[in-house]
Formats: structure tokens, sequence, C-alpha cells
């Protein structure tokens, strides 16, 4: 379990921490060492046109579509860290609030970190330029996409991810992405540089 201290004090909003604030996001790395299990699948699809589609399924969207400009190929992805993650946060922030909060940042933080290992095993694997992944929510491309990414993956039995008829995936800490490939993929389409939101409390800062 690769951990990511930096990303954890993001998450909990905190720029410069103190020691009590060290001291307990060291706590929280100790209970996800106990808890996290995380869990991967991906499929590879070739690409289809007119309309833009992966596995028969279309994709909406002027942002996806973009992202998609070069790549004649797609890995749909999908990564949990398991229900245990979720039960542990949701028992410590009604026993110890504070505790679970940093969980929470520490679950977020290591799911992000797995993701990013597992798509540089996928890139060393191909012989073609991976772009980073982009996941539905991200720009124009639809929330509802969520359904196509878990049905096309079968994810309830491969992973042991399911979604919500709110569209949310449960257990909470897993995520579903596109990960375009292609030898002409340029670019960086990624997560908040292709979101357009301005708000966002999580918003990465971008060199």
């Amino acid at each position: 379990m690769k951990t990511n201290r930096r990303e954890t004090l993001r998450y909990l909003g905190v720029k410069v921490p103190d020691e009590r604030t060290l001291a307990l996001v060291e706590r929280a790395e100790q209970e996800a060492e106990e808890c996290v299990f995380p869990r991967f699948t991906f499929r590879l699809f070739p690409l289809e046109r007119e309309p833009l589609a992966v596995g028969g399924t279309p994709l909406e969207g002027a942002d996806i579509a973009a992202y998609l400009k070069g790549c004649d190929e797609v890995y749909l992805i999908a990564a949990t860290l398991g229900f245990e993650a979720e039960k542990r946060i949701n028992f410590l922030m009604q026993s110890s609030p504070a505790l679970g909060v940093a969980l929470d940042a520490v679950c977020t933080s290591v799911l992000e970190s797995f993701l990013d290992e597992q798509c540089r095993k996928l890139q060393e694997g191909s012989k073609k330029r991976l772009k980073p992944r982009f996941s539905c929510g991200y720009g124009d491309f639809p929330l509802s996409q969520q359904r196509d990414m878990v049905r096309l993956l079968d994810t309830g039995r491969k992973i042991g991810v399911f979604l919500s008829e709110s569209l949310m995936l449960a257990p909470q800490k897993s995520v579903t992405a596109l990960v375009g490939a292609g030898e002409r993929a340029r670019g960086k389409s990624e997560g908040c540089s292709a979101c357009g939101k301005k708000d966002c409390a999580f918003k990465k800062e971008l060199k």
C-alpha cells in the first residue's frame, strides 16, 4: 500500500501541517494498513468512430471526444479499496471524527496512488502512448456513463464494485476511468486540467 502524504494533506485542506495534524495522519495511515485491500481490473477495446464508441456504447460529450483525439484504442479501468475501508471510515466518523476524516483522506490518496501504479503497468505493457486517465464527470462527460463502465468491466463480479441508482460507486473508495491509447495520442487531458469546475475544493494546483 502506497501513501502520498502531500496528497493526503491536500485532501484535508492543510498546506502547512502542525505536529498534531501530522500525528493524526500517521495514525490514519496505520489504520489504512489494516483495512485497505486494493483491487483492479481493465479491458482493452478498439475505439469506434462515427459515432465515437467503446464496446458498442456511444461516448457522450465534447470533452471525451477531444481527450481521445489521436487514439485508436481505449482501456476501461476500475479500482477499489474494498468495503472494509469504507466500514472503518464510517465507524471512526462516529467514534473519533477527526481520525475518520484523516483516514478518508488517506484512503483517497492511496486509491489515487494505486491507480497511478496500475496505469504505469499498462503503459509498460503497451507499444502505444497512453494518456492520463479520464473519468465520468470530468467536463461534460456525463456521470450517467458510469453504468456503461460498470457493465462493460463487469466490476461487481471481478472486483466487487457496484453502482447505486444515484450513479455512485460502492464501495465509495472506487474509481472507473478511460485511458486513451494510440501512436498519435498527445496532450495531458488529465482530471483537474480537463474539468471545467472552478470552485472544487480538491482541485490540484497545476504547474
